[in-house]
């Protein structure tokens, strides 16, 4: 399959940031900078890429990262050999859906949560546009909505769903969208959920409104069958678990959360 720009509108690549400072930025990815130091986030894959990604192979392969927020899985899939990154994101807050909790200011002046929700994910972007300057990287950056992929992007060998389909109110439209680019692998890596029944448990608490923004967690049945739907068979399924900063105030420091990687290939 080609890379489908033919007969398809010129993507709007956004155009890189340059000479950005560190303190601009948020990283939601632990990363090893140029200089020897460490730009600390969410989260610490450092040498543990292979793992998150369920041991794909990504020599020659022309990758989507959906999701990539400050780019460790962009970068990392391009340091493995890919020849060709792509990194999407969402261009502005209002693509952004929470759990309506209704003290929230997502509810009750959402113009106001949007403006100073898209100014947070400005940091995030500039995190990424920060590493990428760092490494030299040749990858190249979209956004828009992660529901309505942006036209003339092209098909995909990987298409990486990084810790994202939790935070979506409609994962499987997400993957649906996903799936019309991705020519030959979907690697998914979420939180599962135990059984042999296609179930899908609802993560919204009334206690936790800071949780708002996890939806849906799923068994690998569900999964299954979606992928299925949308032109997937599961070819192997990894199990681990990765560093994370701990959300619990009265448990602070980094803790190991399990999770799971789904590798699937198109029927």
């Amino acid at each position: 399959m080609s890379d489908g720009f033919e007969g398809t509108s010129v993507p709007n690549w956004a155009s890189p940031r340059l000479g950005l400072r560190k303190d601009a930025c948020f990283f939601y990815h632990t990363t090893w900078l140029s200089d020897g130091t460490v730009a600390e986030g969410h989260w610490d894959l450092r040498g543990r890429f292979a793992d998150y990604v369920g041991g794909v192979d990504f020599a020659g392969a022309r990758v989507l990262d959906v999701g990539a927020a400050s780019g460790f899985l962009s970068f990392s899939a391009e340091e493995a050999g890919a020849r060709d990154v792509v990194s999407f994101d969402l261009d502005t807050a209002s693509r952004q859906h929470l759990l309506p909790f209704h003290r929230s200011l997502y509810v009750t002046d959402h113009a106001a949560w949007v403006k100073a929700q898209t100014a947070a994910f400005e940091t995030w972007k500039n995190a990424y546009w920060f590493i990428h300057e760092d490494r030299g990287s040749r990858a190249r950056a979209i956004y828009g909505d992660v529901y309505d992929l942006p036209e003339g992007i092209g098909h995909f060998d990987v298409v990486i769903l990084g810790a994202i389909l939790e935070h979506l109110g409609d994962p499987i439209r997400a993957l649906a969208s996903v799936a019309k680019v991705a020519a030959k692998r979907i690697v998914i890596n979420t939180d599962l959920i135990a059984g042999e029944e296609p179930v899908a448990l609802f993560k919204g608490d009334p206690s936790h409104p800071e949780r708002s923004y996890i939806f849906w967690t799923y068994t690998l049945e569900t999964y299954r069958r979606i992928l299925e739907i949308c032109g997937f068979r599961i070819e192997r399924v990894v199990k681990d678990s990765f560093l994370t900063l701990s959300s619990d105030p009265l448990a602070s420091g980094w803790r190991s959360d399990p999770r799971t990687a789904i590798v699937a290939h198109r029927i």
